[in-house]
């Protein structure tokens, strides 16, 4: 069915528009779909004339991209929805991000399969892009389509990905991974295609990694898809200076105890190998200081409350203007009565070497030198045939590589900071 109903929660998944139907099973599917649409467009007299035959295959293959992400939905007991855009600001207009499926005629297609008389997808429109309360719209899978999955014993193996998705992607500012009206197009440079050519040269190498994840008997919650590797690097402020950090790997996107639980590489249990104090040992690597102290989030007077200073210091390099509020999370990590003014005074006393960085919104750039760090880690660890699997700052790796790993990261961070690189590893939650 088609209405306006309640506000899909933050559960929701993104609409991938690279799936396919790989096998006979998923094709079989697919096919009954289209000639279900076309006979209906026919019987109420929708449609004066055939397609062209461009405008036909455009047609099959939003009918199959909608299909194919619908039942790995399904198939990954992913919980609530999955959403989409319907806006034609965004949908006319063609550029290096959006397959070809997801097009002007998208809402049509996803109207036509809606159509209670078919039932293949449920379909709850929304009026907005999910930002400042705005519904955004999103689909689930319809009667039809579970009866048909059932009949031709569809299962993850039956679909495919097609790994054509641009991995270099610009945002103007920071609100969700996939959230396209805040995707920049570009013309491409010497720069942004060394990028390309290291992300590819990354995900071909996990591509072929040997990953996999276990499940319990009696699982019932959302399964990670192992083959979902291809990582992406988001640029933001509209500059390929600022952010660059890599997402997309379905690791990402698992529970701490999952990983630890049920992860494997090559067979073995993971180590976690994270950089510690990496912002602020950046900030002294921009300014040519060396921090005299051994941990740098320990504040004077506020030495218990560790957590607290994280947050407010990674505000302060993030804001090109002094906070007049505990920055979001930060409240209930300080004593009662603690002040925001006091803390910025002891930090920027304590930090006094890299007070200048504070407040100048150097946070993107920072981020910037992490993402470039870690591509260069991931690069410098394929050569050694060994799998990484990025977090931000940190990786997975194999138990049995945890040292050689944990030498490559600090070398590398030496190299780009200046410093010495501090890395911490855990192999528990």
């Amino acid at each position: 069915m088609s209405g306006t109903v309640a506000s899909p929660n933050h559960m929701d998944s993104p609409f991938s528009p690279w799936r396919f139907a790989k096998t006979a099973s998923s094709k079989a599917v697919v096919m009954e779909a289209i000639e279900d649409v076309q006979r209906y467009e026919e019987h109420h007299g929708l449609r004066k004339r055939a397609r062209k035959p461009h405008d036909q295959e455009t047609f099959e293959l939003t009918v199959e991209a909608i299909l194919c992400d619908l039942m790995h939905h399904r198939l990954c007991r992913r919980p609530c929805g999955i959403y989409v855009t319907r806006s034609n600001a965004v949908l006319r207009h063609r550029n290096r991000y959006r397959a070809r499926a997801y097009g002007k005629t998208f809402p049509n297609v996803l109207d036509r399969l809606a159509t209670p008389g078919l039932g293949w997808l449920v379909q709850e429109v929304g009026d907005g892009d999910g930002r400042q309360g705005a519904r955004r719209t999103t689909i689930r899978p319809g009667r039809q389509l579970l009866e048909r999955m059932a009949d031709q014993g569809v299962t993850v193996a039956d679909l495919g990905f097609a790994c054509l998705a641009e991995p270099i992607i610009l945002k103007r500012e920071k609100v969700d991974f996939w959230d396209e009206a805040q995707v920049i197009d570009y013309t491409d440079t010497e720069e942004t295609g060394r990028f390309r050519r290291e992300m590819r040269e990354i995900n071909d190498w996990l591509r072929t990694a040997d990953l996999d994840y276990g499940t319990f008997r009696g699982d019932i919650g959302p399964i990670p898809d192992t083959s979902e590797r291809a990582l992406r690097r988001i640029f933001t402020q509209g500059d390929f200076g600022c952010g660059g950090r890599l997402f997309g790997g379905f690791w990402q996107a698992m529970g701490k105890d999952d990983r630890f639980d049920r992860l494997v590489i090559d067979g073995e249990a993971i180590v976690e190998l994270d950089y510690a104090q990496m912002g602020p040992r950046q900030l002294y690597g921009m300014v040519g200081a060396v921090p005299d102290m051994n941990d740098l989030y320990a504040i004077p007077g506020f030495e218990k409350y560790r957590k607290g200073i994280k947050i407010v210091l990674s505000a302060m390099v993030f804001h090109d203007k002094p906070l007049s509020r505990m920055p979001r999370g930060a409240g209930g990590k300080f004593p009662k009565g603690a002040r925001i003014g006091e803390i910025i005074e002891a930090i920027m006393r304590h930090h006094s070497p890299i007070a200048d960085l504070l407040f100048n919104g150097v946070g993107h750039h920072v981020q910037f030198q992490e993402s470039q760090i870690m591509v260069d880690t991931l690069l410098r660890l394929r050569s050694q045939r060994i799998v990484a699997l990025p977090i931000h700052d940190a990786i997975l790796v194999a138990d049995s590589k945890a040292d050689a790993a944990r030498q490559v990261m600090v070398d590398v961070f030496t190299r780009h900071v200046g410093l010495p690189g501090l890395v911490e590893a855990s192999s528990t939650p």
